[in-house]
């Protein structure tokens, strides 16, 4: 399967001259089968807009598997192309979170939020909600992790013919008992995307904010036998340079390191 990275950034849309290299966009990731061109969308940040316009004249099902409800994960499903046009087949599948109800998806289509309404979408999505454990989405088997993240979240690791893919954002490390959960949920899977929203520096003052740090990632990797760690949810604003130091001194300690930018894809 190929993987490809539409929005890597966390919070909000921001980004500046010096940071424009890696993306502005927040989460959004694309997952083809390289057998049938199958794809499944992973969260609907802003970076679903671009994602969007390339499905446009494609058709058919197109699922939308979200891992919670922040805005930052949701905020560009109003503005997927898709939803606009006849001969489409979305699903959005939201996970089971505390009260989770299809309202938390179509209320962002309501007004005075948006000016098209939800049931006047020419491709309405359903809506299918799903609970923390194993499902499959046409021919995508996903594992679900439950992760630490204020309100909740879900991780999930995606089968591939040559190694599995991990997507683990907005988590907070801290919790004994969930760290270790996550750690065998990412283990010997081929490729691992994880939350490095801050700097080690910068965690003490964030606490209970639901993100980790690159250092907290490259340990988890390095210890549970990944074969590539891609890092993921970069602080809005994070400068390139930045980044190139992060990533050079994660590999010190994990070689197989990379920080995710938009429109980057890879291979399993």
């Amino acid at each position: 399967m190929r993987i490809r990275f539409w929005g890597v950034r966390g919070s909000v849309p921001f980004a500046t001259p010096r940071s424009i290299g890696h993306g502005c966009n927040t989460p959004c990731i694309e997952v083809r089968s390289a057998r049938t061109g199958a794809v499944l969308i992973l969260d609907a940040g802003s970076g679903i807009v671009g994602l969007g316009e390339t499905l446009e004249q494609r058709g058919g099902p197109i699922p939308i598997l979200l891992t919670h409800y922040h805005w930052d994960h949701i905020q560009g499903l109003p503005f997927f192309k898709p939803f606009y046009r006849r001969g489409w087949k979305p699903t959005i599948f939201a996970p089971i979170i505390g009260s989770a109800d299809r309202a938390f998806v179509q209320t962002i289509f309501q007004s005075p939020f948006f000016p098209v309404p939800f049931d006047n979408l020419e491709s309405r999505p359903e809506v299918a909600l799903i609970p923390a454990r194993d499902f499959e989405i046409g021919e995508f088997q996903i594992r679900v992790q439950p992760l630490t993240h204020p309100g909740g979240a879900f991780a999930y690791r995606i089968k591939g013919d040559h190694g599995d893919v991990v997507y683990a954002t907005d988590h907070e490390f801290g919790d004994p008992g969930a760290d270790r959960a996550l750690a065998a949920f990412s283990r010997d899977a081929a490729a691992v995307i994880l939350d490095a929203h801050f700097t080690p520096d910068e965690l003490p003052a964030h606490k209970g904010w639901g993100h980790g740090s690159w250092k907290e990632c490259v340990d988890i990797a390095k210890a549970n036998r990944v074969g590539q760690l891609w890092l993921f949810h970069h602080k809005p604003g994070r400068t390139d340079e930045e980044m190139a130091e992060i990533a050079t001194r994660a590999q010190e300690i994990f070689p197989s390191t990379s920080a995710a930018s938009e429109g980057t894809a890879f291979d399993l």
